[in-house]
C-alpha cells in the first residue's frame, strides 16, 4: 500500500513547536545525591562503537505528521578518577554503556538503608533486590555522545554518613537514517504552540511521577499484531533544512478497529484525548517505565485500572495529528522516549 501523503506545514510554526517541545521536555530536578558525603569515588568506562539497530533502513508508511523535538540530555562532563584502590566494586551498569536512544540497568552491590541515583537532571530513588538496589536510565536519540556523569548516593546499612559512588557512562552514537518533511501552510492551525504546550505539560505531569515498585515481568509484548512502519529515532528536517528533530516512538500499521494490547503489567495512567496525539492510553510499569499508545479509535481500559501483558486497551485509528490509521507506541524512562524495541527483543529487562 502507498504511504499516506505528509501533513504540510510553515516552517515558523514547525520552528514554534519544535520550540514548545524543547521547553517541555527539559527538566530541573537536582542532580546532586542530598545528604553529608563521608566519601566519593569514580570510575569510568569508555567504548566508542556499536552496531546499528537491524531495520533501520526500513521505510515509514503510516506516521505522525507532529514530530518531537530532542529530548534534554544530560550535560557531558569528565569526573576526575581515583586510583584503583579507592574505585569501588559495588556499583555495575548492564550494559557498561548506552546507546543513542537506549538505556542501562545500575545496580549497587552494598548493603544500605536506601540508595538514590542522579543522572542528568533527575534523581530518584533505587528499588531494593535481595542483596542490591537497581534502577533504570535512559537517553534520547539526540543524546549528546561521549561521557555522560552518573552518582549513587546511599546510607549504609550501619548507619552512618552518605556515601556517593560517581563515575561516568558513555553515551554511544547510533545510526539513523534521516528524511525530510516538506511544510505547508495548509494544517499550520492544528500545531498552534499553546496546544502543544498544553498537550506536553499534560504528558510531563504524568509521566514524571515515579511507582517504587516493578510491576513488569519478563520481556514486552507487541503492542499490535501489524508491521513496524517507522522505526524510533528516524531524523527529520524541514523543506530540506537542518535536522531539528527525530521520531519519539515505533508505528505499527493497521487498520481503524485493529486491537491493541498492554505490552506488560502496569496500571493506566492515562486515559483520554490529546488534540495532537488522539485517543491515548498511557501505562504506568513501576521503576520510572511507562508506555504510551496513541491515535487510538477507542479505549477499552479507565485511568486507574490495572492491566496485564497482553491485555486488550484500545483499537488502532487516525485520530490526532495523524497522515493515516496506525498506532504510535513509545517507552519513556523517567520522562526520556527511548527505543521501545529494545524492549520487544525477546530478553528480560531488569531483576
Amino acid at each position: 500500500m502507498a504511504p499516506p501523503r505528509l501533513l504540510r506545514l510553515t516552517s515558523a510554526t514547525a520552528l514554534l513547536v519544535l520550540a514548545a517541545f524543547l521547553a517541555a521536555c527539559t527538566g530541573d530536578a537536582s542532580n546532586a545525591a542530598s545528604g553529608p558525603h563521608a566519601s566519593v569515588t569514580s570510575d569510568r568506562i569508555q567504548i566508542a562503537t556499536l552496531t546499528p539497530a537491524a531495520g533501520a533502513g526500513q521505510p515509514p508508511v503510516a506516521r505522525d505528521a507532529a514530530t518531537l523535538a530532542p529530548s534534554a540530555t544530560p550535560a557531558l562532563e569528565s569526573p576526575t578518577p581515583q586510583p584503583p584502590s579507592a574505585i569501588p566494586a559495588g556499583l555495575s551498569l548492564q550494559p557498561p554503556l548506552i546507546r543513542q536512544g537506549g538505556f542501562s540497568l545500575v545496580y549497587l552491590h552494598e548493603a544500605a538503608l536506601n540508595a538514590t541515583v542522579s543522572f542528568g537532571w533527575l534523581q530518584f530513588p533505587m528499588l531494593h533486590d535481595g542483596d542490591r538496589w537497581w534502577a533504570i536510565v535512559g537517553v534520547g536519540a539526540f543524546a549528546e555522545p561521549g561521557l555522560a556523569p552518573l552518582s549513587v548516593a546511599y546510607t549504609p546499612a550501619g548507619g552512618g554518613e552518605v556515601v556517593s559512588i560517581v563515575r561516568s557512562i558513555e553515551i554511544v552514537a547510533h545510526d539513523y537514517r534521516v528524511e525530510n518533511i516538506d511544510l505547508d501552510p495548509a494544517v499550520s492551525a492544528l500545531l498552534d504552540p499553546d496546544i502543544v504546550a498544553n498537550e506536553l505539560a499534560i504528558r510531563a505531569s504524568v509521566l514524571s511521577g515515579y511507582t517504587a515498585s516493578k510491576m513488569w515481568s519478563g520481556a514486552f509484548v507487541r503492542p499490535a499484531g501489524g508491521e513496524i512502519s517507522s522505526i524510533y529515532g528516524v531524523a527529520r528536517s524541514y523543506n530540506n533544512g537542518p535536522v531539528s528533530s527525530y521520531h519519539h516512538g515505533t508505528d505499527f500499521v493497521g487498520s481503524i478497529g485493529d486491537p491493541v494490547f498492554a505490552v506488560s503489567a502496569g496500571v493506566v495512567v492515562f486515559a483520554a484525548e490529546l488534540q495532537v496525539r488522539g485517543n491515548t492510553v498511557m501505562i504506568d510499569h513501576g521503576a520510572g517505565v511507562f508506555t504510551a499508545y496513541n491515535h487510538l479509535s477507542a479505549l477499552t481500559v479507565a485511568q486507574g485500572e490495572p492491566v496485564t501483558a497482553g491485555q486488550l486497551i484500545g483499537a488502532i485509528g487516525s485520530t490526532g495529528l495523524v497522515t493515516g490509521p496506525h498506532l504510535h507506541w513509545e517507552v519513556v524512562v523517567r520522562n526520556v522516549e527511548i527505543d521501545g524495541e529494545l524492549w520487544l527483543e525477546g530478553a528480560a529487562i531488569g531483576p
